[in-house]
């Protein structure tokens, strides 16, 4: 996939990162049949959700972005919950929700993917997407991140203007790591992304921050074989090939490797966590030195990524 390719969507959260309860807010805003794109409701959404009108649009826009719903109506504008939202976040015919009030890190983890993972059709481009799917280096400054990303859309046939693409920056570091770490004050910022738990951003001083390559031991191995399934469907449309060089999996645009900020060591880890969650039928080999990873499904397109969750959200049905 050509980044010339990509549909810029560099603006939409009004500079606000997603925040704690926000999700659960908008949740219920659609499970009640509201829109979340008319601008004849907003004032009642205002009220409902307690917010300023600039945090009901970027709730707004999040919820869009993060994937979790989809579009039932393109003249009204109508959306609902994608069945992995519903599964998550709502209580359905006696189910309980996996995790109604975001409690868990692996929900984090999970919409981390879902908000940063790149399709290979029709993909949208902004700040964040851009660091964990392009970016090469593990010093992030915003200055050296926004020369990189300029020069990488030099030949985009859309224009991306300075303001909007330093303001998208910003709304990046605000999600991602602790504002500050030179006055050692914990205040309502500090935590008002729940990304800044998953350690992909760690600020080094006050203009720089590192993206280091981890084991991430946080991430739990049921989130990481929904990643997988996903992107390896993504990677075979339409296609009977059922391997995949290690290579790829670390260091291709989309891949669990780079949009989860893998060490090598670490993918090896979850690869060999993920044989024993899918019993064998997803492993790997290394054979004088080929690394390649394989699947035994009939057809992979077929197989629901999710069904490994229940795995991490109910462990007692293992």
């Amino acid at each position: 996939m050509s980044i010339e390719s990509t549909i810029l969507k560099f603006s939409g959260h009004q500079t606000f990162p997603i925040r704690y309860g926000w999700i659960y807010k908008i949740i219920q805003e659609i499970v009640k049949g509201e829109s979340i794109s008319s601008k004849l409701n907003i004032e009642k959404q205002m009220q409902s959700m307690g917010m300023g009108k600039n945090m009901v649009l970027s709730v707004r826009h999040w919820i869009r972005a993060l994937n979790l719903v989809i579009c039932v109506d393109n003249k009204e504008q109508i959306y609902q919950l994608t069945p992995l939202a519903e599964q998550l976040f709502t209580h359905k015919n006696g189910r309980a929700a996996y995790d109604e009030y975001l409690d868990k890190i692996g929900t984090i983890w999970l919409l981390h993917w879902l908000l940063q993972s790149i399709d290979t059709r029709n993909a949208e481009l902004n700040a964040s997407r851009f660091l964990f799917n392009y970016f090469n280096g593990i010093k992030v400054k915003k200055e050296f991140l926004a020369n990189e990303i300029k020069d990488a859309l030099t030949n985009h046939e859309k224009e991306l203007t300075e303001e909007t693409l330093n303001k998208d920056i910003d709304c990046l570091l605000q999600m991602y790591a602790h504002k500050s770490l030179q006055s050692k004050k914990i205040n309502e910022d500090s935590f008002a992304s729940p990304f800044t738990e998953l350690g992909l951003l760690k600020q080094e001083d006050a203009r720089s921050y590192l993206a280091e390559l981890s084991r991430r031991p946080s991430l739990p191995v049921e989130v990481f074989t929904y990643a997988l399934i996903d992107y390896m469907q993504r990677k075979h449309q339409e296609s009977k090939v059922n391997t995949l060089s290690f290579e790829a999996l670390l260091n291709d645009v989309g891949s669990p490797g780079r949009v989860f900020r893998l060490s090598a060591a670490g993918l090896s880890d979850k690869l060999d966590q993920v044989e024993t969650l899918t019993e064998g039928k997803i492993a790997w080999t290394d054979t004088q030195g080929l690394r390649q990873v394989q699947h035994c499904f009939e057809d992979i397109n077929n197989i629901k990524a999710d069904q490994y969750l229940k795995y991490y959200y109910q462990p007692e049905g293992k």
